[in-house]
């Protein structure tokens, strides 16, 4: 599943003015807590995520309400793979500010990895119902309904995923997926050759392309896909052999 990261721009600006309505009697002690949060934003960025959820915890001892450091704290925790911590933050950020889209589509990242696959669908709906241009979220979405054989829902999805960004390759190669799921082989190989055509590099696309050919009776251009994608990454071949051997069973 895609993973859904920090999705900052937007709840920053949220989180911010919820907090300047809760301290605007405490100017020094809100300046002091966003200045440790910066410097949790700096350290997260460079991937040391305890030394930024210290930073995040002396914010809050500063400014208890400020949902911004809920919000990044739950980040850094979710990158530790702290996720029981991380979904409690994400709670403290929505109880703060409800309006917060982006905590709906990270909480339910992090619930998916917890297998509350349920909650998590839940959360992205209202993560959309906030905000529906989170291409993420209808990629993240549609990649646990493929998982859960919902392949007309998660086909929804990575068209609204692509219909938000026309350059997704990997919405185009997940909705390629979905399409072989369904048989259509033809759509499936247009899409492969779309997230292709974006990204000559996509080893992962020439080998469902070359599987979705070898499907179709179509020998000679599978393998030169399966050729082209271990030109790029020798260590598919176990992969490509293993899918292979399944489609020659079926």
């Amino acid at each position: 599943m895609g993973k859904s990261g920090i999705l900052r721009s937007l709840c920053f600006t949220l989180c911010l003015t919820a907090a300047a309505t809760a301290t605007a009697g405490a100017e020094t002690r809100k300046e002091t807590a966003l200045s440790y949060v910066e410097l949790g934003n700096e350290l997260a960025r460079n991937n040391d995520f305890d030394r930024a959820i210290g930073a995040y915890n002396i914010a809050l001892q500063f400014e208890p309400t400020l949902a911004l450091a809920y919000f990044n704290r739950a980040y850094a925790e979710q990158a530790r793979g702290k996720l029981v911590e991380a979904v409690a933050d994400y709670n403290r950020t929505l109880e703060l500010v409800p309006e917060c889209a982006e905590a709906y589509a990270n909480r339910a990242y992090v619930l998916a990895r917890l297998k509350k696959y349920e909650s998590a669908v839940s959360d992205w709906t209202s993560a959309l119902e906030l905000n529906p241009n989170l291409k993420t979220v209808f990629y993240n979405r549609g990649n646990l309904l493929l998982e859960q054989g919902d392949v007309a829902g998660a086909l929804a999805d990575f068209n609204q995923a692509i219909a938000r960004d026309s350059k997704y390759v990997v919405a185009y190669n997940n909705r390629a997926i979905a399409k072989v799921g369904k048989e259509d082989f033809e759509g499936a190989i247009a899409d492969f050759t779309r997230a292709i055509k974006l990204d000559g590099r996509y080893s992962e696309a020439y080998v469902n392309r070359g599987l979705a050919r070898l499907q179709q009776g179509n020998m000679l251009e599978a393998e030169k896909d399966f050729a082209r994608s271990l030109a790029l990454n020798p260590s598919l071949k176990t992969v490509i052999d293993q899918r292979i051997d399944q489609i020659s069973r079926k």
